[in-house]
């Protein structure tokens, strides 16, 4: 049996209030937080699929499910439904959640970084590069300058951007490629997640049948959000978070104030 700190006792007990857990390395953080699902799956009337665990990489999750089912099973037993828990990545669960309630986007490809560059230089004109302006004039070009355009792409949809210092003809060429996607029926990382959101942030009022099945989902199935390798630095990851916990879901997050990656952009 695992002994626990003050600390880490409190943070597993902890499940009615929304919770930040600052967890250095080497803290337990990974069996604290499979020892606060285990406990979250004890409560009356609480399923598997209530739950959604975001991880930073597909590796994390691995190894969180594991410890998960471990903890479970040594705790609870045989538990139906845990195939219904979502362990994993924001974009794996927006990509799910699209596919499985939104019928349009079942046709869909995912672009990887790499098949994404290689789509907008093969498509320079269509995707919005070469009309793309530079501040000290002139265009990108074909080949030389998509791995900057893909980034400037993401940081347009995913930060709050102040759009007066954005250059005129920026936002048209975003559109382009936005459009090129659109119908050669790709989704790249950035509106795998900008494509859920919009839905998840959707007046409960909106006649649209799609919408309506998201919402509901959320309303009905996602009672408890946890966040690990918390990093505040994306607004769309910080919509999507907002999103679900927005009829009354729980939500903890986990980080480490030491290994804030991202300080440098505002984390």
């Amino acid at each position: 049996m695992v002994t626990y700190t003050p600390s880490q006792q409190a943070a597993i007990d902890e499940i009615s209030r929304p919770l930040q857990i600052i967890a250095g390395a080497g803290s337990g953080k990974t069996q604290v937080i499979s020892q606060r699902i285990s406990r979250i799956l004890a409560e009356p009337g609480v399923v598997p699929g209530n739950i959604v665990a975001f991880t930073f990489t597909e590796k994390a999750a691995a190894e969180l499910a594991e410890r998960i089912h471990a903890i479970v099973h040594a705790e609870h037993g045989e538990i139906l439904g845990m195939a219904e828990m979502y362990i994993g990545t924001m974009h794996g669960f927006c990509l799910d959640l699209l596919q499985t309630y939104v019928p349009d986007a079942f046709k869909f490809g995912v672009l990887t970084e790499i098949t994404q560059r290689l789509l907008i230089d093969r498509n320079s004109r269509e995707s919005g590069l070469t009309s793309c302006p530079l501040l000290a004039g002139g265009t990108l070009s074909r080949w030389k300058d998509s791995r900057l355009y893909a980034r400037a792409l993401s940081i347009l949809q995913e930060d709050d951007v102040d759009q007066d210092a954005v250059p005129d003809g920026v936002n048209d060429s975003l559109e382009s490629y936005l459009q090129m996607i659109s119908r050669r029926n790709y989704f790249d990382y950035t509106t795998m997640v900008a494509t859920a959101v919009a839905f998840l942030e959707s007046d409960e009022g909106d006649p649209d049948r799609p919408t309506q099945a998201v919402l509901r989902h959320v309303r009905e199935q996602v009672k408890y959000v946890v966040v690990d390798e918390y990093q505040d630095v994306n607004p769309l990851q910080e919509r999507l978070v907002a999103a679900l916990v927005r009829f009354g879901a729980n939500l903890c997050v986990v980080g480490d104030d030491d290994q804030t990656i991202y300080q440098w952009r505002g984390s």
